[in-house]
């Protein structure tokens, strides 16, 4: 005999859809308190998702197996998506003893922008840019004259370099992938 969402109780109905999709979960490797990695969806969720589809019109069904193969086909459909595919989960702080074993978290990656002190104290950000080029005296020389000199348009900087504005340019264009590639600048968004 079929049970129907007429004859279940709401809260009943809501603990055997529940009950349904912790299996579901498990059968996959997934806790159902947590949030499935990449869709960001709790088995609660998804049991929530389904009775306001019901609730709508939007399930016409009122059989009980019914909504629990819609419930399953939820789930697997969210596993099947990219987004789940593509996110791996890494915990924000390192879990155990570093120093035995090496688990990949989020504190082992390196931070690509620019450091928020540098946005705040001018002189920490002049230190760094000079500390960037000291080993090059053609790049050493542009940061000097806009840092000393405080000379902004690339003719000034050439007459006070003795060269030429496309050279000014051009060491310009290196000093730029010099910073961004020391994290001390940014790469501007095209747009």
């Amino acid at each position: 005999m079929s049970n129907t969402l007429a004859e279940v109780e709401a809260c009943e109905l809501i603990e055997k859809l529940m009950a349904h999709a912790l299996r579901v979960f498990a059968e996959y490797g997934l806790s159902g308190k947590n949030a499935m990695p990449g869709v960001g969806l709790s088995a609660e969720d998804f049991v929530f998702d389904l009775l306001r589809e019901y609730l709508v019109g939007r399930i016409k069904t009122k059989d009980l197996s019914y909504l629990y193969t819609a419930l399953r086909n939820d789930i697997i459909d969210k596993l099947k998506s990219a987004s789940h595919k593509t996110t791996d989960h890494m915990p924000p702080l390192p879990q155990g003893d570093r120093a035995t074993e090496k688990p990949e978290c989020l504190d082992d990656f390196p931070s690509r922008g620019v450091r928020p002190d540098d946005y705040l104290c001018e002189e920490s950000y002049k230190l760094r840019v000079r500390r960037s080029v000291a080993d090059k005296p053609d790049l050493r020389d542009v940061v000097e004259a806009v840092f000393d000199l405080d000379l902004e348009k690339p003719g000034e900087i050439a007459d006070a370099l003795n060269t030429t504005a496309k050279d000014i340019y051009a060491r310009n264009r290196k000093l730029r992938l010099r910073l961004v590639g020391q994290g001390i600048a940014e790469v501007p968004d095209e747009k």
